[in-house]
């Protein structure tokens, strides 16, 4: 994941006149000499947040309500004049309904538990059955045991869900209980389906049922998972604006998913999203250098797979043409700007130019790394990254995270930095 520079010509800094408040900058001297339809509009952002999270379970991946803002984007990137391309891919949605795990024998106990993602459902009745401990859940593990038409108890271990589970299933076991190997509960993936029911289950829990396995105790137990995998869809909304000589011209790609969390998901990444929109408002009023695609990538919640699925789409000679990627994900909550690439030994002059932006205007921003949004799918292609974020949002992934809780002079401060580094690169003559 070694990078190289890419070298570009710099253009001079834009500095867009606005009067900040305090967020995560304050008292800031700007020159008050640009007109007004040049400078970033924090409540024109705000105004695009509202429409994108104006309800819980707004734009999860997959659903109406994402196709929705797909629709409402592209028309945006048409008024703006850009080319606009919508790229569908495949999408499997898993929706979760809630998850129990009882026994009734030797004891009447039930325990808090949650389906792994992608987990086929059980009967509404539940199954009801044996538990059997299968170790690690190995081959090897159910060679010694007999989990036919039981439910298999398995401790988090070196192998994935899926294989466990599948393992299990080969077994012929009927369901999988996954206990925790640290303390604390246990959710996560089976990243694709499996042939029977899995649902995870906190440490102390599967320590408990162990014990009373290893005492030669018969324990009855009745899972039920009450989920759904839904084979559909998402896109990345692609909308171009060209270069002055387009054919000529190098490509620089910003970039925001616009898909959320089972949560109004005003922060995330509606914010993100909407600062984008701003920024590609005010670069369609100029005469750029480099084709600039503003593209709002689907189903990032999911595991990225939108920007993963564009990048895999790129040609050779399209990606050589790439000369940067702006990322924009959560910029409406926290108190300080972070420059993020995907590796530590990562070299981006687009990261090293967004810091430079940010001190113009005497924010500080700090330098780091993080593979958990889509400038990740863009770094291992040679392509210099900067992800902005500002943070941490102590709401994230919850259902607080609304639009109640959307700092405005964020959102001006962060769209002044995109705004200067965007038409900086994509400009070899002064904006003006």
């Amino acid at each position: 994941m070694k990078k190289t520079i890419c070298n570009t010509v710099m253009g001079l800094v834009l500095s867009i006149p606005l009067i900040f408040t305090t967020a995560f900058a304050s008292g800031l001297p700007l020159q008050e000499n640009m007109k007004a339809q040049s400078r970033v509009s924090e409540e024109r952002i705000f105004q695009d947040i509202a429409w994108m999270a104006n309800k819980d379970d707004a734009r999860m991946a997959g659903t109406p309500g994402e196709h929705q803002a797909a629709q409402v984007i592209a028309q945006r990137f048409k008024k703006l004049g850009f080319e606009v391309e919508l790229q569908r891919f495949p999408l499997t949605r898993f929706e979760s309904h809630g998850a129990t795990l009882t026994i009734s024998q030797p004891e009447n106990k039930s325990f808090e538990t949650a389906p792994l993602t992608y987990s086929p459902r059980t009967p509404a009745q539940g199954l009801s059955a044996d538990l059997v401990y299968a170790g690690l859940g190995a081959e090897s593990d159910f060679a010694s045991v007999n989990v036919k038409g039981k439910i298999a108890l398995i401790k988090r271990g070196n192998l994935t869900f899926y294989d466990q589970t599948q393992n299990a299933a080969k077994a012929g076991a009927v369901g999988v209980v996954i206990f925790n190997n640290t303390k604390g509960k246990l959710g996560g993936s089976l990243e694709q389906q499996t042939s029977i029911p899995a649902i995870g289950l906190a440490h102390k829990d599967g320590v408990l049922l162990t014990r009373l396995l290893g005492k030669g105790k018969k324990v009855t137990t009745t899972m039920k998972a009450d989920t759904e995998v839904i084979n559909t869809y998402s896109q990345n909304v692609v909308g171009t604006f060209k270069a002055k000589n387009a054919k000529k011209a190098k490509t620089l790609v910003v970039g925001a998913h616009y898909d959320g969390v089972d949560s109004a998901a005003a922060n995330d990444n509606a914010s993100g999203t909407a600062t984008m929109l701003e920024v590609a408002r005010l670069a369609s009023q100029k005469k750029l250098d480099m084709n600039v695609k503003f593209i709002a990538f689907g189903a990032e919640e999911p595991g990225m797979v939108g920007s993963e699925f564009y990048a895999k789409s790129l040609k050779p000679e399209e990606v050589a043409n790439i000369s940067g990627m702006v990322n924009i994900d959560m910029v409406g909550v926290g108190d300080e700007v972070n420059v993020f690439t995907a590796s530590e030994d990562a070299q981006s002059f687009v990261a090293d130019l967004a810091v430079e932006k940010a001190e113009k205007l005497q924010i500080t921003a700090d330098r780091g790394v993080s593979t958990l949004s889509d400038h990740a799918s863009f770094e291992p292609l040679g392509i210099p990254v900067a992800f902005l974020n500002v943070g941490e949002d102590p709401n994230y992934h919850s259902d607080q995270d609304t639009l109640d809780k959307i700092q405005k002079p964020n959102l001006k401060n962060m769209g002044t930095i995109v705004t200067n580094l965007v038409l900086d690169i994509a400009s070899t003559s002064p904006a003006s």
